[in-house]
């Protein structure tokens, strides 16, 4: 999960931008912005601040690893996209140990 600055409103708009720095192992799942769901199918009247949390899962039964992380890390930079956080959500033995976001 990376958390990201970012002074627009349009949450599709920062999905877009996102998107670009997926890689082939990596996908933007899920935007929230205050703990509620705005991407996908978030409704554009929430009112949302400059504080965006990006979930990322990885593709198939793949991992994501440390290397992944520092991947996605500098792919934020290439873009002008202000990571402010990171943070690491692991499963254990196949159950979550991390809090799941609206609707997941």
């Amino acid at each position: 999960m990376t958390f990201v600055h970012w002074n627009g409103t349009n949450q599709n708009k920062l999905a877009e931008k996102i998107k670009k720095i997926e890689s082939g192992s990596i996908n933007l799942t899920m935007i929230t912005n205050k703990g509620i769901k705005v991407w996908p199918d978030g409704f554009e009247e929430n009112f949302c601040t400059e504080h965006w949390r990006c979930h990322f899962k990885p593709n198939g039964d793949s991992e994501i690893d440390k290397t992944n992380i520092i991947e996605l890390l500098l792919s934020n930079l290439n873009q002008n996209i202000d990571a402010i956080n990171t943070k690491n959500l692991y499963s254990f033995d196949g159950k979550a140990e991390y809090s799941l976001g609206q609707s997941q």
